[in-house]
């Protein structure tokens, strides 16, 4: 935002020196500039202080519209061709800043419109326009009706980019097959979990590895396999807490953050998902399947994620080496 004001400022700067060398303009627009250039710099101190950040977005559309009255001022106020672009700045500020950004500037608009309106007769038009008061009555009605509509819009449109948004931000930390997270989802959720850790509130990983996987995928095709592994994903959701973490961590592995778990209770949790997957069919196959699953648990308080699911992909392996259908833990 700063370096956007700084660059508005040397604009206006250069302009005030050079523009009068090469042609002359009328001195309403030095005025203008001069105004605008005061306009400008009050707005940097402003962002400056960083005393008013939560409302910066609000203050610059504001800011930007006190740059581009005066112009309206010397065209014919409502009159002037400029208005048109104006039912455009509630939506523009509803996408920038948010709700309360269009709000707020619309409102002004809104006023400021039926001032101009009110005072038409005293506003300059330097274009020629001859001033005629029921002309300008009538823009202004249509012009404050078209703002209030924009104002709409803008909440409107505001609403359909939130949700486009938050829909493509979800498919990103997604799974597309089990609609479980993927590894950049995990990483994410898993991250602000171990922020929360201490001994006192342990927290637990769990790795699952679907045992000869790739002979149902060779034997009955991969759209069984897919079918089994979105039916594993289903039963683990249901299985696990609230607060639980579960993600597919790539082909037909699984894993599973439990946040203020200790050893002991992951170790049940762990067993009792393994018991059920054993118990299962799976597709229209019927088809028995059984997990090995390697279990950890935080041991200090700067473990990172690479540490435990290393630890964790360890006791994989060695429960696979064990015979497979098992629940084995780390060597914390």
């Amino acid at each position: 935002m700063l370096h956007i004001v700084k660059l508005t400022i040397c604009t206006l700067v250069f302009s005030l020196v050079i523009r009068p060398i090469f042609f002359e303009i009328h001195r309403y627009f030095i005025w203008i500039e001069i105004f605008d250039l005061i306009i400008a710099i009050i707005f940097y101190f402003i962002i400056r202080t960083q005393k008013f950040a939560k409302w910066e977005i609000t203050i610059a559309l504001i800011t930007a519209q006190f740059l581009l009255f005066p112009i309206l001022a010397i065209s014919g106020g409502v009159n002037s061709q400029i208005t048109y672009f104006l039912p455009l700045i509630p939506i523009m500020a509803a996408l920038i800043g948010g709700q309360i950004e269009s709000l707020c500037i619309g409102i002004f608009l809104v006023v400021i419109t039926i001032i101009s309106t009110y005072y038409s007769e005293y506003f300059i038009d330097l274009s020629g326009g001859v001033h005629i008061q029921e002309k300008s009555t009538s823009r202004g009605f249509w012009l404050t009706i078209t703002i209030g509509f924009s104002m709409f819009f803008g909440r409107f449109f505001l609403q359909k980019y939130i949700r486009l948004t938050d829909q493509l931000k979800e498919e990103s930390l997604q799974d597309p097959l089990t609609k479980l997270y993927n590894r950049r989802g995990l990483n994410l959720n898993f991250e602000q979990k171990l922020i929360t850790i201490s001994p006192y509130s342990p927290l637990s990983l769990i790795l699952i590895d679907i045992d000869y996987f790739k002979k149902i995928n060779d034997k009955y095709g991969h759209d069984i396999g897919d079918i089994c592994l979105i039916e594993v994903a289903e039963i683990l959701k249901n299985t696990l807490r609230k607060n639980d973490i579960i993600a597919r961590f790539g082909g037909e592995e699984f894993i599973i953050v439990l946040p203020r778990t200790s050893k002991k209770e992951a170790s049940t949790i762990a067993e009792n998902i393994r018991y059920i997957i054993d118990q299962g069919r799976f597709s229209s196959f019927e088809l028995p399947l059984t997990i090995t699953l390697g279990m950890t648990v935080t041991v200090e308080k700067n473990d990172t994620i690479l540490k435990i699911i290393k630890r964790a992909d360890k006791a994989l392996y060695k429960g696979k080496d064990k015979g497979r259908n098992r629940v084995e833990l780390s060597e914390d």
